[in-house]
């Protein structure tokens, strides 16, 4: 049976899709990393606690309260029931619509969390619609590739602040806690969201962008550039060319890189004059900082590690 050309495309654009979400969980990319702040999952490869970050007054993230991942709709049994034993309390959920129907959390486990779902923009606006485009044309390049992302994230400053409101008004509140914030990847839309808990929480800049890059290592983001350039090109047989996407176009979909988050940081600035007047803007002002800090945070040497 012949299949139009037509039906060809968009049978092998799906297929590429799917392979680029499940890539992200698969079990060839199951980390073994010493990080202490890894928790490794079966279901996914960037799931991490953001505990132990030092503030610009000295005081210390404490451990197992805010915890940042991908989605969670391929975790095991086991998977939940380590998220039971962690203790985790409230999930917040930064996908689109489109993107939590398609791919729903079933809790499996006795104590199920409270679930929010904040989607941080929508799959019908410019920028999800040039990302269709772009993969299903499968041609484009590094620099395309960051340039798309690097707009994703001017999306996320102007699109994000309703949601991020919601998503700070749980931080604030203790009885929340632990909480776990995640995204589709785990990268962007969480990645964001707990830079804003880290700025308001006064870290530095320096140390934000190396927890926003950590996702790299954690992730293996140059492995899954490489899987996901040469399963493409299969996938495409003799309708691959030179002009496919090679692992450095990838890096920038799977991956972070600096400029991302330097472009949100500019938007902001742009659009609100400051971080202080942004992080206001979402209801988290001097005063709100400061409690946050005070229970979040803990002076050295008085630290618990959740195992």
């Amino acid at each position: 049976m012949r299949i139009s050309s037509a039906r060809l495309k968009k049978k092998l654009f799906m297929a590429v899709i799917a392979l680029g979400v499940s890539v992200l969980a698969s079990s060839a990319f199951s980390n073994e990393l010493a990080y202490d702040r890894v928790i490794h999952l079966k279901g996914t490869s960037n799931t991490r606690d953001i505990g132990g970050y030092v503030t610009s007054d000295e005081r210390t993230l404490r451990w197992g309260q805010i915890i940042r991942s991908e989605n969670l709709s391929r975790l095991t049994a086991d998977d939940f029931r380590k998220l039971e034993g962690i203790g985790v309390k409230t999930v917040i959920d930064l996908r689109t619509q489109r993107e939590h129907d398609k791919a729903p959390t079933v809790w499996q486990g006795d104590h199920p969390p409270m679930f929010y779902h904040f989607p941080v923009g929508d799959s019908q606006n410019d920028w999800f619609k040039a990302q269709r485009r772009m993969m299903s044309k499968n041609r484009f390049t590094e620099k395309q590739a960051l340039e798309h992302m690097v707009e994703g994230y001017r999306m996320i400053a102007a699109e994000g602040p309703p949601s991020y409101q919601k998503l700070m008004d749980l931080v604030l509140d203790q009885s929340n806690w632990p909480i776990l914030i995640h995204c589709n990847a785990g990268k962007d839309r969480a990645g964001i969201a707990v830079t804003l808990i880290l700025e308001a929480l006064g870290v530095d800049r320096e140390t934000i962008m190396e927890e926003f890059l950590l996702t790299n290592e954690v992730g293996r983001s140059q492995e899954k550039a490489v899987f996901l350039s040469k399963e493409r090109n299969n996938s495409m047989g003799v309708r691959a060319t030179a002009r496919s996407p090679s692992a450095s176009a990838w890096y920038p979909i799977v991956g972070v890189k600096p400029e991302m988050l330097e472009a949100f940081y500019a938007s902001v600035e742009e659009q609100y004059g400051s971080m202080d007047a942004f992080l206001a803007g979402l209801g988290v002002d001097q005063e709100e900082r400061m409690t946050l800090a005070s229970s979040l945070t803990t002076e050295k040497g008085n630290l618990v590690m959740v195992e």
